[in-house]
């Protein structure tokens, strides 16, 4: 496992959900994700990391001061998609994490995403 470490700076924009993409540096899969917010948020604020539109692991606050850590949930069914920077898929080749608008702009978002990059992907053997 290896951890990945963002600082983003959310909530520039005038409205809406914002969108942000990190290129994975090996082959592997999303094991967990925490944040942390240095402003309150709003109860159902959302992040959402996605390969391609497809979450694979999401954090849903509740109303909070500053500096609560928020663990998210694995997809029940796409927690274990692999990210490949060899793919042929441009989109399988970078993390995607979607923040939802925030009440306070320019929110400073600390994020951690525990990858495991030993991801084994499970094939049917070749016909002889």
């Amino acid at each position: 496992m290896m951890n990945l470490n963002f600082l983003i700076t959310a909530g520039v924009e005038a409205a809406g959900a914002e969108t942000f993409y990190f290129p994975v540096p090996c082959r592997g899969i999303v094991h967990s994700v925490k944040a942390v917010f240095d402003t309150a948020v709003a109860a159902d604020d959302t992040l959402d990391v996605q390969r391609d539109s497809t979450s694979v692991n999401k954090i849903t606050t509740g109303a909070t001061t500053a500096g609560k850590v928020y663990t998210g949930t694995p997809d029940t069914d796409n927690k274990d998609l692999v990210f490949d920077p060899d793919s042929d898929t441009e989109a399988y080749k970078m993390l995607k994490i979607v923040i939802s608008e925030l009440e306070t702009k320019n929110t400073v978002v600390g994020i951690t995403i525990e990858y495991d990059e030993s991801a084994a992907v499970d094939e049917d053997p070749l016909e002889a």
